[in-house]
């Protein structure tokens, strides 16, 4: 063994790092956490309440995820995750840009209508109106998400700047997330799923392919 062995090495100790079974309680309690956000609210979320959730002791629980702030950002990491593979395998297979787009708008808002994203994100968005710190988790979270719609609008029109680009973006994110209230899980309106999807898709392609979409000098 060379002389400048580290210690660890000498002394033939385990590496650093968490043990998988730190690894799998950590993804329990995050679970817990987006099942307890969704169940009771977000004036009901607390590290002790998501530890009870779990069976552990509040201690046991800030040994994984020491505040509040960590556990939700793993919570909203967690979420986004899994979102962004699917869109990623949706962009994957999608035969066009313009078959992507429509794809993709048609995951995110079939998607409103399940319990979870129907109580989840607007929860989440109501505890980021309290918390500075989570209010830049989700700003963070959706341009991730919103960088998705702008790749597919400048492959469908590369005449589009970025600045016409990200605005594209928002527009459609903002479409989709504002029919939560209405066509989501068990609300008034959400057998209008279906039109809702297809308007969207069809505004969507418009401005892309038109590209009448507003820059900061046309604002002015």
């Amino acid at each position: 063994m060379p002389a400048n062995a580290p210690d660890r090495q000498k002394k033939n100790l385990p590496k650093r790092g968490p043990y998988k079974s730190g690894l799998e309680r950590q993804k329990q309690i995050v679970e817990a956490a987006r099942i307890l956000l969704i169940d009771e609210g977000y004036h009901n979320f607390s590290i002790r309440k998501v530890a009870k959730k779990v069976g552990i002791s509040p201690g046991n629980l800030q040994h994984h995820f020491a505040t509040r702030d960590e556990l939700v950002s793993a919570m909203i990491d967690h979420v986004i995750g899994k979102y962004l593979l699917l869109i990623e395998d949706i962009k994957n297979k999608a035969p066009s840009p313009k078959a992507c787009l429509f794809e993709v708008i048609e995951f995110v808002t079939r998607d409103l209508q399940t319990r979870d994203t129907t109580v989840f994100f607007p929860e989440i968005w109501s505890l980021s109106n309290h918390d500075q710190y989570i209010d830049g988790l989700m700003q963070k979270m959706y341009e991730v998400y919103r960088r998705t719609y702008q790749d597919i609008a400048l492959q469908i029109n590369p005449d589009l700047s970025e600045e016409q680009g990200r605005l594209i973006a928002l527009f459609i994110s903002s479409t989709i997330e504002g029919h939560t209230m209405f066509i989501g899980y068990k609300k008034s309106y959400n057998q209008m799923c279906e039109g809702v999807i297809k308007m969207i898709c069809s505004m969507a392609l418009q401005l892309i392919e038109s590209g009448e979409i507003p820059t900061e000098k046309t604002n002015n």
